[in-house]
């Protein structure tokens, strides 16, 4: 079954490849009708023609009926080569698309997140997949109404983009173009003209005259605003709170150390019989026969207090519990009152002073250190050795004074030099010299090429390629000193054919030979 799936996924590549996505559709459709349906179940050849049956109803304009497919596809995938493996990451990518294309946005945009998070880890945050993800992302925060967080997120992915990938790469075009068109949904009606027209600027120097993507800026430039869309209200700030109303009691001052301690007067603790005539605090506006305050928070029926389990001993006893009277201890003297069942426990009185003198208890006498019978004879091999040193000194200087006098030997020889080589910069090349060392490596999914740059050039480099024994078009102009360069977005099965070239005049263009890839 697995080796089934793989041969009918490459015919459905190819058929994707032509352009007959109806026909791969069909393929797919009767291949996968007998499978498990179990994304534990799958197979890597499974959840590929799976992830691939997605994309292709995408195409076909049925996000509805590719959803099912692309979350098979991502559970597989997840299962089979964990969260971080290529696969994985393109699997998730293709479902959040199609959840933002049947208006799941919320989880759209948690995916994006995980990808751009997987992809900046593998390829670095200036990657042209990582700064796609963040356009992708940008479009479901402004479908979500986060528009303004939505234009920074793509307004920072093209400028970076325009940055290390040139005015001229049709990612950084279709990035500005729909900034454009998001600034004039949000009424930026000067820097959506500004950006539209830099858009349209840029096809016309880049793009050739029947490409679809100038076609597509073009009459996205003409298009009139959304009138369905409306920016959200900025979130007002905080109002103050009311004044209030009721007397404030201060809290009590900390003195400062320069100060002490304040004097308090004596303290007479109640007698038991001695009823308290005045609150400690009353309420404003409070009845003075008023019996019962309230809790400051009575938990409702189902806030889970009635499942503690309390000890069943006297109720009397048990602890206080929210809602019920009596009051809680700790409310004692809020009221004006005492309610049935609590009594207020004054203070115990004053213990009278002890008629007994402090006895002293003696302490057990610290041990005495050791005797250590062999410091004595350390100290004297420490005299014996700076003795020893001391004769040693008086006779080198000694010996120092006695040969003043007499010169040195005569050398026959002078002596050896080693001369350190000199460090060696590579020379400039020629004017006209290609690139050199093209390589290329395939990656099914991705292309790497890689080049040196001639030593002395100062000019761009031009990335041109096409399918194999078709003509070529530019893939990407990249700045001086550019020695690699990944192409993405190709086709598995088709073979592609590179060439590099470096422009030092508008006179000289410097070409290298073309590199394959051997896929078929």
């Amino acid at each position: 079954m697995s080796s089934g799936f793989a041969d009918l996924t490459v015919q459905a590549h190819h058929l994707v490849s032509e352009g007959d996505l109806d026909g791969a559709h069909r393929l797919l459709a009767d291949a996968l009708s007998d499978a498990d349906p179990r994304p534990g179940n799958a197979s890597p050849e499974l959840a590929e023609a799976a992830g691939l049956q997605a994309k292709v109803l995408v195409a076909l304009g049925e996000p509805h009926s590719a959803r099912g497919w692309a979350a098979f596809a991502y559970a597989a995938a997840t299962r089979l080569y964990g969260r971080s493996d290529e696969r994985t990451v393109t699997a998730a990518a293709t479902l959040a698309a199609v959840l933002h294309r049947v208006g799941s946005d919320a989880r759209a945009a948690r995916l994006y997140s995980d990808v751009i998070i997987e992809l900046t880890a593998r390829d670095g945050p200036e990657s042209q997949q990582v700064l796609a993800a963040h356009a992708d992302l940008a479009t479901v925060e402004y479908a979500r109404g986060q528009c303004e967080v939505a234009r920074d997120r793509l307004q920072d992915a093209w400028e970076l983009h325009r940055e290390v990938y040139g005015d001229g790469h049709p990612s950084g075009i279709k990035m500005l173009a729909k900034l454009g068109a998001m600034e004039r949904d949000c009424g930026r009606y000067a820097d959506s003209h500004e950006h539209l027209t830099l858009a349209e600027e840029l096809c016309r120097l880049h793009l050739d005259f029947d490409d679809p993507l100038a076609a597509q800026v073009a009459a996205l430039a003409r298009a009139a605003a959304d009138p369905d869309h409306v920016c959200p209200a900025p979130t007002p700030a905080p109002e103050p709170p009311p004044a209030r109303t009721t007397p404030v009691v201060p809290a009590a001052r900390v003195p400062p150390q320069a100060e002490g301690p304040h004097d308090l007067p004596p303290y007479s603790p109640p007698a038991l019989d001695e009823p308290v005539e005045t609150p400690l605090y009353h309420p404003p506006g409070r009845a003075a026969e008023t019996a019962h305050v309230p809790t400051p928070r009575t938990a409702p029926e189902a806030d889970g207090f009635d499942d503690y389990p309390w000890p069943p001993d006297d109720p009397a006893e048990q602890p206080w519990r929210p809602g019920t009277d009596p009051l809680p201890p700790t409310v004692v003297g809020l009221a004006d009152d005492q309610p049935d069942g609590v009594r207020r426990v004054p203070p115990p009185p004053p213990e009278p002073p002890s008629r007994y003198l402090p006895v002293h208890v003696p302490r057990p006498p610290a041990a005495e250190r050791r005797a250590r019978p062999w410091l004595p004879l350390v100290v004297l091999g420490v005299t014996v050795a700076l003795l020893l040193g001391t004769i040693a000194v008086i006779a080198g200087v000694s010996r120092v004074d006695d040969g003043r006098g007499t010169p040195p030997p005569a050398s026959s020889a002078p002596p050896a030099t080693s001369a350190a080589p000199a460090p060696s910069t590579p020379a400039a090349a020629k004017p006209g010299t290609p690139p050199g060392k093209l390589t290329l490596t395939d990656r099914r999914d991705s292309i790497v090429l890689s080049w040196t740059y001639p030593a002395g050039a100062e000019g761009p480099v031009v990335v041109a390629g096409g399918r194999a024994g078709q003509p070529q078009g530019t893939f990407a102009t990249l700045p001086a000193g550019s020695a690699d360069y990944i192409a993405y977005g190709l086709d598995r099965t088709t073979d592609y054919c590179f060439t590099v070239a470096l422009v030092w005049s508008t006179d000289s263009v410097a070409r290298t030979g073309p590199v394959c890839t051997k896929r078929r």
